[in-house]
């Protein structure tokens, strides 16, 4: 018996296919436009973050250029295997970010409730310090270090009392710096309305850690994933 290992192939990377093959097959050549996000997903059945994660990939390497208020287009039809390298070397570093959204909408708060739980008055003295400093960064430079947004989650998950779910978590602050993440949700659209959200949000996990407050976590928590979810749907 011939046994093959099992490989998975990422949302995105099943678009990028398609949408090299259209090229290939000259369905697109360079300079040409390509349908808007929400077209093309509909065109190849699958879900808009998806498309939006490739093109994004396929800026990347050169083939797809996007321009502001005109759309994206084919940079370059010409498919070469070093392109081909680097887009595989991206997929296999990179993960979904609506991926990512949807597994921190599951798993934070519930590391969150446990925090509240179980912190104690210097856990709760620290998480504090660490979101004063997040402040003072929005007050002196507009935004926020993303080393200090990580340690405010890391010092969380740290108040659980466990080391698997801190790790867990660490797992995930480095997932946030992968250029997908800041591209599509953290880079250039992110707006100062977003920040001032993003803020808010962590004055309210602040809030509730301290307070003991198990009942507004998830609803809390929820509500600001699926907001960053349907800015990018």
């Amino acid at each position: 018996m011939d046994i093959k290992p099992i490989e998975t192939k990422k949302r995105y990377v099943l678009v990028i296919d398609q949408i090299l093959d259209l090229i290939r097959g000259g369905g697109f050549k360079a300079g040409d436009k390509l349908p808007p996000e929400r077209t093309m997903a509909s065109k190849l059945g699958v879900s808009r973050p998806s498309v939006r994660e490739a093109y994004c990939v396929l800026e990347m390497v050169g083939i797809l250029e996007s321009k502001v208020g005109s759309g994206t287009f084919v940079k370059s039809s010409d498919i070469d295997q070093i392109s081909i390298s680097k887009i595989r070397d991206i997929s296999n570093q990179e993960e979904s970010p609506y991926e990512i959204l949807e597994v921190r909408k599951m798993i934070e708060p519930e590391i969150v409730l446990i925090a509240a739980t179980n912190s104690t008055v210097e856990d709760v003295q620290d998480i504090e310090r660490i979101l004063n400093k997040m402040k003072a960064e929005m007050q002196e430079n507009g935004t926020y270090n993303v080393d200090t947004d990580a340690l405010f989650h890391l010092r969380i998950a740290q108040a659980t009392g466990n080391a698997v779910l801190f790790n867990v978590m660490k797992y995930i602050m480095d997932l946030l710096r992968e250029r997908l993440w800041y591209t599509i949700i953290d880079g250039p659209s992110v707006t100062e309305e977003d920040l001032n959200k993003d803020m808010r949000f962590h004055d309210e996990l602040l809030r509730c850690i301290r307070d003991k407050d198990l009942t507004s976590i998830r609803p809390i928590m929820t509500r600001r994933f699926n907001e960053i979810q349907r800015s990018i749907e």
